[in-house]
């Protein structure tokens, strides 16, 4: 089947996705990742064909507003802020949208903003699944991933934070833009309910692509929710180290990385001379990722610590000694899996839920918000990352439990199975 793979954001919401493509392709589809113009030479790295919609991705550096936005940790204030940029380039994305998908046999699609492949597929009549990397569904196991740290706060306010960001996701983020697509694109009626509400009464699949050693699954969710484990993204093929990278990690003990990935902030020399004055105090030996938010990259660094801009996480992760990070989907599965402890300085969204998942799961230090990050506090979390036995060894035990699993693999046949069963025109 023509199979197109929909969604939007940045690399960590891309390339897991690029490998279920080539899942899928192994069953015998024809798959094709529609996301950001950014990621067109990545696609091709994985062999996955590739169709952009919209604009290249905003550069945060000229936009300190975002920046301060993303660092305050405010995800409403933040959603809020994304709708209203969204706007402005809807006719783009609407219409791009349809152009890569309109000969679909069947759509899977990611994230709320992606939820236009949804009106994709009723329009073509074919079916369509959802897929997320972090819970978005309402449950009263755990509160939601968008607000807080994912600590219950009771069951009354744990479900009032459910209802506000499924209200806000929406109808902030999705309605509006979904209805003109339905209206200016594909002649459809607006849909008048939330559209979580619209699958469930259609049994339309679910996947939440993380595992669930990490976050088991809820038994008050609906049966249509599966959680498939972790989409593991691998280097591309005949990728080789940056030879000072090479010889970085073969002089000397595993390092201890620090790297934000796609999130920007403020002011990022701060966090550097925290994560330097932390390494001399613990003895280690450093590898800065700079990322988005140009970690390290105009300074001169001792000769213990490497700055990279960037390396397949499959492949420099098992090298390390520990890994501090964000605590983005990915980037975390990625650390997991390697079975390295992980420290987290969450920024914003369900990076602060990760990493109390982390804490409580006795494979990484207390979580550091991102904010509050300094040498003392660094000093503390690696310390313990690297000479604690015991949470060394559940990292390890874990790590290796999660490589066991096969997320990639029971996504794709999941979906091809519900291929083979789904009606020949999606439910209204």
């Amino acid at each position: 089947m023509q199979i197109t793979i929909l969604t939007a954001g940045s690399r960590g919401d891309v390339e897991p996705l690029l490998g279920l493509a080539g899942a899928l392709r192994e069953l015998g589809h024809n798959p094709t990742v529609v996301g950001s113009p950014d990621f067109a030479e990545l696609a091709a790295s994985y062999g996955t064909e590739f169709e952009p919609f919209g604009p290249p991705l905003p550069s945060y550096a000229d936009n300190p507003e975002l920046v301060d936005l993303v660092e305050s940790g405010n995800m409403l204030r933040f959603m809020a802020y994304a709708a209203r940029s969204r706007k402005r380039i809807l006719p783009q994305i609407i219409g791009d949208i349809w152009r890569a998908a309109r000969h679909s046999e069947a759509v899977l699609y990611k994230g709320p903003t992606a939820l236009y492949g949804y009106n994709v597929a009723e329009k073509l009549g074919v079916p369509c699944a959802d897929l997320q990397f972090f819970p978005v569904t309402p449950t009263r196991e755990f509160p939601t991933f968008l607000l807080g740290d994912g600590s219950t706060r009771g069951a009354l306010l744990d479900r009032a934070g459910w209802w506000s960001t499924d209200q806000m996701i929406w109808r902030s983020m999705q309605r509006p833009g979904v209805n003109r697509q339905r209206r200016e694109i594909l002649g459809l009626p607006p849909l008048r309910t939330n559209a979580r509400v619209l699958q469930d009464r259609q049994g339309m699949p679910l996947y939440y692509a993380y595992s669930p050693l990490v976050l088991p699954r809820p038994a008050d969710w609906h049966p249509r929710i599966q959680v498939t484990g972790y989409l593991p993204t691998h280097a591309p093929v005949g990728w080789e180290p940056p030879a000072d990278l090479a010889r970085f990690l073969d002089a000397g003990e595993p390092p201890v990385s620090f790297g934000l990935g796609s999130v920007p902030v403020a002011n990022p020399s701060r966090l550097v001379d925290a994560y330097l004055e932390a390494l001399e105090r613990t003895g280690r030996r450093g590898l800065l990722i700079g990322g988005w938010a140009n970690l390290g990259r105009d300074r001169d660094l001792p000769d213990h610590v490497l700055q990279i801009d960037s390396a397949p996480y499959d492949w420099l992760f098992p090298r390390l000694a520990a890994a501090v990070h964000h605590g983005g989907a990915g980037t975390t599965a990625a650390s997991l899996r390697a079975g390295i402890p992980t420290v987290i300085t969450p920024v914003a969204a369900d990076q602060h839920a990760w990493g109390r998942r982390v804490a409580d799961l006795g494979v990484g230090p207390e979580p550091i918000r991102i904010k509050k990050v300094d040498a003392d506090r660094l000093t503390a979390a690696i310390a313990r990352a690297t000479t604690d036995e015991a949470l060394r060894e559940r990292s390890a035990d874990l790590g290796a439990r999660l490589r066991q699993e096969d997320g990639i693999g029971r996504a794709a046949e999941l979906f091809t199975e519900y291929l083979r069963t789904a009606p020949a025109r999606m439910a209204r």
